[in-house]
Order: structure tokens, then sequence, then C-alpha cells
């Protein structure tokens, strides 16, 4: 487990695939639902919360949609 990268909380990190995009894998936090591309420990590309990532992908931000792959 680790700390989230945005919101420097600890432990729940996860690596998900989201469905509604092929089931592409990215790392997300759910203490603050951030989520980025990356399993490096600092994300330095785009960052951004659940829902504005999912609307930039023209996407609805559907939480059904997330599978948790495991415990980053």
């Amino acid at each position: 487990m680790r700390t989230c990268p945005c919101c420097k909380k600890y432990g729940d990190v996860w690596e998900v695939e989201l469905q509604s995009l092929d089931n592409h894998k990215f790392v997300m936090c759910f203490e603050c639902d951030t989520i980025w591309d990356s399993i490096a420990n600092v994300p330095d590309q785009h960052v951004s919360d659940f829902e504005a990532f999912m609307n930039e992908q023209g996407k609805d931000p559907d939480w059904t949609l997330i599978k948790k792959v495991q415990r980053v």
C-alpha cells in the first residue's frame, strides 16, 4: 500500500480497469477520487478526479464500471 501523491492519504490507492475505456488500466485513489494513467510513484502527467476525467473522455462517469485490480 502507498500514499496517494495528490491527497496524501495512505492506503486506498488501486490499479483499476475502466470497462467503458476498453478495460484500460489506470491508478485511482478512492479517498480523493483522483485517477491517473501510470503506476509511477508521483504522476507527472495529467491528473484529474474521476468524474472530470470521464467527461474529458466523452464518457459518463459511471462508478459501477470501475473494476479494482489490485491495491498498489
